[in-house]
């Protein structure tokens, strides 16, 4: 069965203590097990924070002194949590968490990144759909399927409506042994106790975390062309992704000159344009192209990535949270948590100021 990789960002710890936790998160992959890579803390599934290096403010806020040593802080709102994170200890005074463990300890980190696992289980589910429609995509391009192991509902597929109904406590392994069986549609077919994803958002999941070659094969000798921006938060696109629409959005290319425009290695630019195909956002059809209209393209650009992130690019946008909330990718939330120190400071004092 295919495992995801999951991110994991680092927060104000020193740069040794870095180093070591990234040593032990790469040597936590075991075969059956998802595989954790370090990345920017705004792109991540799940959170390590140095405790030294927060501040108590207000009751329901945080500063992160991030990175470690410099003078930059970020702020967190902690009402605004949307995936899990845990502190290193000691926790700063007056601050209190279940969530910590030890840093210097390589089995209390594991432990910790097995904690993650588990509060990512509905990620991991949709990661687990994804791999499936993915490798069903051309027998099954509309109509209705229910997906269901030991004779229990686990998924509804609504390919008209592009739409998926997922149960919630289902487990990854149940879906990559489920039995895909078509039915015809009906009205409120989709569950109301299931959470509904659009098509495109399992698909995404998918395409961005599997260590696959998923571009279809005509991708890498026809022309592309940009489709739309997918629908989705703009903080889910890293700065690769933001360049690729950009550039197709002038002129669409090749792979090859892509890769000459963009100055991507290969590989990294196919995986890309493999989750901008994966959410319907680039075609090798110019008909389907035409359709969008240029206007409609700009805008969607503008609406969506220049105003959802009017002062810094996505990879520069870290974020964190403390309490489990299913996992950021269930959610809607435009914007990270963590914020550049200013947005909540300016009204609330740092412990110890006038």
């Amino acid at each position: 069965m295919e495992q995801p990789v999951l991110r994991l960002g680092l927060l104000g710890f020193p740069e040794l203590l870095s180093q070591r936790l990234v040593a032990w998160a790469a040597s936590q992959a075991q075969p059956g097990w998802p595989e954790w890579r370090i990345c920017d803390p705004h792109m991540a599934d799940a959170w390590m924070i140095y405790g030294e290096s927060v501040d108590v403010l207000g009751r329901d806020a945080v500063v992160i002194r991030h990175p470690h040593g410099t003078g930059e802080r970020l702020t967190l709102n902690r009402a605004e949590v949307d995936r899990p994170l845990a502190f290193a200890s000691p926790l700063p005074e007056g601050f209190a968490s279940a969530e910590f463990f030890e840093a210097d300890s390589e089995k209390s980190v594991r432990q910790r990144l097995q904690r993650f696992e588990a509060w990512l289980r509905p990620l991991r589910t949709q990661f687990a759909l994804g791999a499936q429609l993915v490798e069903r995509v051309a027998q099954y391009k509309e109509g209705m399927v229910h997906v269901t192991h030991d004779n229990k509902l686990l998924a509804v597929i609504d390919l008209d409506r592009r739409q998926v109904g997922l149960l919630i406590p289902a487990r990854p392994v149940d879906l990559s042994m489920a039995e895909w069986v078509r039915r015809p549609a009906q009205p409120n077919d989709i569950p109301s106790s299931f959470i509904r994803l659009p098509l495109h958002r399992v698909m995404w999941t998918y395409a961005v975390r599997t260590l696959r070659d998923v571009l279809p094969a005509r991708y890498r000798q026809q022309t592309i062309y940009l489709r739309r921006v997918p629908s989705m938060p703009a903080r889910w696109f890293d700065d690769l992704h933001l360049l690729i629409m950009r550039e197709l959005m002038v002129k669409p290319a090749t792979l090859d000159a892509l890769h000459e425009r963009t100055g991507a290695p290969a590989a990294e630019l196919a995986h890309h344009l493999a989750s901008l195909y994966c959410a319907g956002g680039i075609t090798s059809d110019p008909d389907s192209a035409r359709r969008a209209e240029p206007t409609v393209r700009r805008a969607l650009v503008a609406m969506q990535l220049d105003q959802a992130l009017p002062d810094t690019p996505v990879m520069t946008r870290p974020g964190h949270s403390e309490v489990f909330a299913t996992s950021s990718i269930l959610r809607e939330a435009h914007h990270s948590p963590l914020r550049v120190s200013g947005d909540l400071t300016e009204s609330m004092p740092l412990p110890g100021s006038p």
